[in-house]
């Protein structure tokens, strides 16, 4: 390990993926708690075929990755809630495989071709620098500002809707700053650390920060932890081994994830 961290581009990309990690884990456990985790999956690619396009067209992938996101978000909020024939899990689903499709076809095209492809997928944590670690930690700093400023209206709406409404919470207005933020946060972190991950980071941790706490603030507790601990282990991992960094941190998070829920279901086991 302190080998690892004398490299200055492992130390940006260890920290680049813990920033990233912690950010997207916290705001992850209203993913799953609002059961959107499709959503989370459908925005991740969406920003994948930004990045995608602004490889093809010289634009900031910056810029091409949130567009992408915030384009996504606004058609989520304005699909119609119930349809008869066509359901909004199959409207996502499209959008999903559209945009995985569109993603990997703009950098086939694109002049720095399908060696780019790898990297638009699973993030390029190695590549990281000083600007990109920058316009990420502000990012994701303000994102999570946003969630503990606007704590108890999110906690509220998501955790009882009927209740929030009864206590003049304004859910449509809530909602819609709860999607903004996500949004923001998908389309800054896509760049550095790909669809895969940031998805990863959305899902993983915060399915073992429910499956373990009985109070809300402890399943924030408990998936930072594990983003945290993920990223620096997938990091090291992939330094001693010679393997690529996105994936190494995805596979340490589903194994964390993994253990914890076989531990919890050993627990339960014993308790009976």
């Amino acid at each position: 390990m302190l080998e690892m961290l004398k490299h200055d581009f492992l130390r940006h990309a260890l920290a680049a993926a813990m920033i990233a990690g912690a950010s997207l884990s916290f705001v992850g456990v209203y993913v799953i708690l609002r059961r959107i985790v499709f959503v989370g999956a459908a925005l991740a690619q969406l920003g994948a075929a930004g990045v995608g396009l602004a490889l093809l067209t010289g634009q900031s992938l910056l810029l091409g990755g949130t567009v992408a996101v915030f384009a996504g978000i606004f058609g989520f909020i304005l699909m119609p809630q119930q349809e008869r024939t066509v359901s909004r899990e199959s409207l996502l689903g499209a959008a999903y495989a559209l945009a995985s499709a569109l993603a990997l076809l703009f950098v086939a095209l694109s002049p720095v071709g399908e060696a780019h492809i790898t990297s638009l997928l699973f993030g390029d944590l190695l590549a990281v620098g000083h600007g990109d670690m920058e316009l990420l930690a502000a990012a994701c700093l303000f994102v999570v500002f946003v969630h503990l400023f606007a704590y108890h209206a999110f906690v509220a709406v998501t955790v009882d809707p009927t209740f929030a409404h009864s206590v003049g919470v304004k859910e449509r207005w809530v909602n819609l700053l709860f999607y903004l933020s996500l949004g923001a946060l998908i389309g800054a972190c896509i760049r550095a650390i790909g669809a895969l991950v940031v998805f990863a980071f959305l899902v993983l941790p915060p399915i073992a920060g429910l499956i373990w706490a009985k109070r809300l603030q402890v399943a924030f507790g408990i998936a930072i932890a594990i983003a945290l601990l993920s990223a620096v282990l997938g990091l090291w991992l992939s330094f001693a081994h010679d393997l690529p960094a996105g994936p190494s941190v995805v596979a340490v998070c589903g194994g964390l994830t993994f253990v914890a829920a076989v531990a919890r279901w050993a627990t339960n086991l014993r308790l009976r």
